[in-house]
């Protein structure tokens, strides 16, 4: 079955013209792929292009991001019913139900499927000019492009795709695109799309497994403008252990335990030339400084992210508390029920939330105690108040690869990757065993991230009816988002 993807019939021609802020090659005119790809600043500044486009979907303020549909539809915000807005409609996974509903979603739909469009357009016009390239740089650009397209497109399936273990063989989803095309595109099955991923990947990872430099740096001797372009800011690119947790993301929503095991343990146990971890755990002692957190997104913890210097509340909104950079979730007993009722203990709370409101009251049994009343989500607070923040969103963060450990590897590695991980959050360990991990390494991932818009997705793999906070329940049907409205319309 093939069907028209409205929002990608577009020619090389438009989707490089309208880039003249980051494209610096003859910037005021159309550009033609034989000059735009035969040299390597042009493939770099077309990688860049990617990069920076892809900040519509991921950062703060964005649908994908820590303010995002996702988060409504995880519910990590809290929306009165009897407001009936847009943000209670997607709490409870009910589709279409306004103008500005179906445009956020059809926002969400195109960004994505943009930013594969700019890699189709790099991918499939760089080789022809492979002799023109150094070599090195041909890799490297090469293998994050292919590296991202599958980035990308594991959202669109984890979004408007089905639950993986609910998947119908013979139903067509959404397209794996690799190619532009101002005709038609063709659905794919679930098992389809993911080995179209799936290659991709494996494309990725052989182009960067010689060629990044991060195999012989440490990604803290990459944190610099200064670098060549080869060798800078490798924490924020789609570098190679990115592609590695990228795969160990891929095979768990396919299923494949076994394989997502493989690729999470090479990330986990990755190590620098002087036997140092290649990614940290962020510590309390390394991001508090006399009682201020300084880095609520624990950026050392960060494998791949998207940069976001030029991200702060002056440029976004004239108000620090306006929605949906500091949103509310007004009900206590959804923040103890996620942290426990000693919350406020938990270096997770802590670094992520901060309370918005309470007052101190006398307990049944006469304390004076303070009761909260609100909570506000604080994971992006340093981007907006601290200029010498990393201003990184997270898309992978070290933590995935030890709740993948936790839940594929054998019962006493696991126990092993929870107390590394209990250790490096200063919480109590206490064993997983056989019949509950599944259920703790599920809790302590929610927990995790909360605001990065990985929650939704933790729930809807796991098939879970009953969301933490959520006034309904939801169905596996419900967990497929509907198609844009412009998609739908044409063909139904």
């Amino acid at each position: 079955m093939k069907k028209k993807l409205y929002l990608l019939c577009l020619s090389v021609v438009l989707l490089f013209s309208a880039c003249d802020d980051w494209l610096t090659i003859q910037p005021e005119t159309t550009m033609a792929a034989e000059t735009l790809f035969a040299t390597d600043d042009g493939i770099t500044q077309g990688l860049n292009g990617a990069y920076y486009t892809m900040r519509g979907s991921y950062s703060p303020p964005s649908y994908l991001g820590g303010a995002g549909f996702l988060e409504c539809m995880a519910n990590t915000y809290y929306w009165d019913p009897l407001s009936m807005s847009d943000g209670y409609y997607w709490a409870i996974h009910m589709y279409g139900q306004s103008e500005s509903q179906d445009y956020v979603n059809e926002l969400c739909f195109t960004n994505l499927y943009n930013v594969i469009a700019n890699l189709n357009s790099l991918l499939n016009n760089m080789v022809n000019y492979r002799d023109n390239l150094s070599p090195d740089i041909y890799k490297l650009v090469r293998g994050e492009a292919y590296a991202l397209r599958a980035c990308c497109h594991l959202d669109v399936l984890r979004i408007w795709g089905p639950v993986p273990s609910a998947a119908d063989a013979g139903t067509r989803y959404v397209p794996y695109v690799r190619e532009n095309d101002v005709d038609e595109y063709e659905y794919h099955t679930f098992d389809q799309y993911m080995d179209y991923l799936q290659a991709d990947l494996d494309s990725a990872e052989m182009f960067l497994e010689n060629a990044d430099p991060i195999l012989t740096l440490t990604f803290a001797e990459t944190e610099s403008s200064s670098n060549e372009w080869a060798y800078r800011y490798r924490r924020s690119r789609c570098n190679y252990y990115a592609v590695l947790a990228l795969q160990a993301r891929a095979a768990l929503w396919r299923g494949d335990n076994e394989r997502a095991l493989t690729y999470a343990r090479l990330v986990k146990d990755a190590t620098n030339s002087d036997g140092s971890p290649k990614v940290n755990f962020t510590t309390p002692d390394m991001s508090v400084t006399d009682y201020t957190v300084t880095d609520r997104t624990h950026y050392t913890e960060h494998i791949f992210g998207i940069k976001n210097e030029d991200y702060t509340s002056a440029t976004q909104t004239d108000s620090p508390w306006a929605y949906p950079y500091y949103t509310y979730q007004s009900r206590p007993g959804f923040i103890e029920e996620l942290y426990g009722e000693n919350f406020t203990s938990d270096i997770r709370y802590s670094h992520f939330w901060k309370s918005a409101g309470g007052s101190w009251v006398t307990d049944d049994e006469g304390n004076y105690v303070y009761q909260y009343s609100a909570f506000t989500l604080a994971r992006y607070d340093d981007f907006t108040t601290d200029e010498s923040a990393p201003h990184n969103f997270p898309i992978i963060r070290l933590p995935e690869m030890y709740f993948i450990i936790m839940e594929c590897a054998p019962l006493a590695e696991a126990n092993e990757a929870y107390q590394e991980y209990c250790e490096a959050r200063g919480l109590e360990y206490v064993p997983l065993t056989e019949s509950d991990r599944q259920e703790r390494v599920m809790l302590e991932s929610l927990r995790e991230y909360a605001g990065e818009g990985q929650n939704y997705y933790t729930y809807k793999r796991n098939n879970v009816s009953d969301m933490i906070g959520a006034t309904t329940s939801c169905s596996a049907e419900q967990y497929i988002v509907a198609l844009p409205d412009a998609e739908y319309t044409i063909y139904r």
